[in-house]
């Protein structure tokens, strides 16, 4: 851990970490290309987190992962919205979770049930004594947020407002991350400022997905080091801590992500834009 982060965590949770971590994953046709490369990296990141020195692997339970499985709502796809594989300690039974995950398959607007599967994510079985951590992975806006091809335009009907969901997540003190699959997800209006400030709403960070790796260079140990970080350290902001932003960040692009992080809703949101435009 990098000395400057290490200095401001507490020496009683130095070791024997206490981790809830969810992998919420696109399944949809789109993410063929990526679905191997996603499980496999799953698989070396919980490795990695329970060799090191931040979680007691001889005491079972220390890390628990869950899965929640998204593609689109009716009549757009009709195989499923989400599916959900709840929170196991055992690791033969994580992976055998993540080998029973469906293949990537449907979808069709191009926005999907991002919503849907946050929606999923409050009412999973959370510790109240442990970090809590959702890792989501797509190459997708949700619906509502102004991108292009959307069938839900102002999003689908009685499915909550996101920026809801992510306040509800940094209540219960849900870190919420984000993997863009790309360079799918910035083809498409507003996505990649909508996840950025969606993220931060609960001090989470957006990773890119590049050549259908889940990490930006050819070890986990960054992400696993910046999970770390950012389940230590409250109240600084993603950009303060470990990993460089790989993203251009225009004047534009800033107030954009300071329009979703701080709009009462999608719509609040998109009027502000539309107005700053």
């Amino acid at each position: 851990m990098d000395p400057a982060t290490k200095q401001n965590v507490p020496t009683s949770r130095t070791h024997g970490l206490k981790l809830d971590l969810l992998f919420i994953l696109d399944l949809t046709g789109s993410q063929q290309p990526y679905i191997d490369s996603v499980r496999s990296s799953i698989n070396a990141i919980c490795a990695e987190i329970l060799g090191s020195d931040h979680v007691n692997s001889t005491r079972p339970g220390d890390l628990r992962v869950a899965f929640i499985g998204f593609r689109d709502h009716p009549p757009q796809e009709d195989s499923f919205v989400t599916r959900e594989w709840d929170f196991v300690s055992d690791i033969t039974r994580i992976h055998a979770n993540l080998r029973s995950l469906p293949g990537a398959d449907g979808g069709g607007d191009g926005p999907e049930a991002v919503t849907a599967a946050l929606a999923r994510a409050l009412t999973m079985r959370w510790r109240n004594d442990c970090n809590r951590v959702a890792v989501l992975v797509s190459d997708a806006p949700p619906h509502g947020i102004g991108s292009q091809g959307d069938y839900w335009p102002y999003g689908v009907p009685g499915v909550p407002d996101p920026l809801d969901l992510a306040r509800e997540m940094l209540k219960k003190k849900i870190t919420l991350h984000f993997v863009a699959c790309e360079p799918s997800l910035s083809r498409f209006h507003n996505a990649l400022d909508f996840y950025r400030g969606l993220t931060r709403i609960t001090a989470g960070i957006v990773v890119p997905l590049l050549d259908a790796r889940l990490v930006p260079s050819r070890e986990p140990s960054l992400v696993v080091k910046y999970l770390h970080a950012l389940m230590r350290v409250r109240g600084r902001t993603a950009d303060q801590l470990i990993m460089e932003n790989i993203y251009a960040m225009s004047d534009d692009t800033k107030e954009n992500v300071e329009i979703w992080s701080s709009a009462r809703s999608l719509a609040d949101a998109k009027a502000r834009l539309e107005s700053y435009y």
